[in-house]
């Protein structure tokens, strides 16, 4: 191997060292950017079809980290979704209500859509039916919640409520 081809090869490999680097620099550069975007939280609540229940979704662009989950009773906090749900009094169909917890500091992902409460299966009597009816209801007109967020990497936090002016 000549002097020529050994620079030449040299000059090849770091050159192509150098462009890994910089695409490595750039993505590191353009995740950090993406955490300090501010999130934006979507609470729904859906009764008609199957799943049914209340559910939340970060709109991007994003992910948000979540500071607290509070759901809300005739406008009144009430804590936690069990305790909100015990209030709709239906304990026939209460194991099947499915209930996630979202603790202080846990991440949304942008995009996906989380269940808070929610409920997937067909009533089995025209008794699950009518509590089932009563727990839509209740969701319907008299729960709301509020989720405060910050973006993952920032403290511009924000509050969202699921029914204007209800979590004041």
């Amino acid at each position: 191997m000549t002097t020529s081809t050994a620079l030449s090869v040299t000059a090849i490999v770091l050159s192509l060292i150098a462009v890994i680097f910089t695409g490595l620099q750039w993505r590191e550069s353009h995740n950090q950017l993406l955490l300090e975007m501010k999130p934006s939280i979507n609470i729904l609540t859906t009764t008609g079809d199957r799943p049914a229940g209340i559910s939340i979704q970060d709109a991007g662009p994003g992910p948000a980290k979540i500071k607290s989950v509070t759901y809300f009773v005739d406008r009144k906090p009430v804590g936690d979704a069990s305790k909100a749900l015990d209030f709709a009094n239906v304990p026939e169909i209460m194991n099947d209500v499915d209930i996630l917890e979202i603790d202080e500091g846990d991440t949304l992902a942008v995009g996906p859509t989380e269940w808070l409460i929610e409920y997937t299966k067909k009533p089995r009597s025209k008794d699950e039916q009518k509590e089932l009816d009563q727990l839509f209801d209740f969701i319907d007109q008299h729960v709301a919640v509020e989720v405060e967020f910050c973006p993952v990497l920032g403290s511009d936090c924000a509050k969202k409520c699921s029914k204007k002016k209800w979590c004041d």
